[in-house]
């Protein structure tokens, strides 16, 4: 599991969904 932009990544199977929402947070805080 990786820490980034405040918002926990974990390495899943689930990957394909959380991968969209944490871009969308990255544009965010971009």
């Amino acid at each position: 599991a990786e820490f980034e932009n405040g918002m926990l990544k974990v390495t899943a199977p689930k990957a394909e969904e959380v991968k969209p929402k944490v871009v969308k947070v990255k544009a965010s805080k971009k």
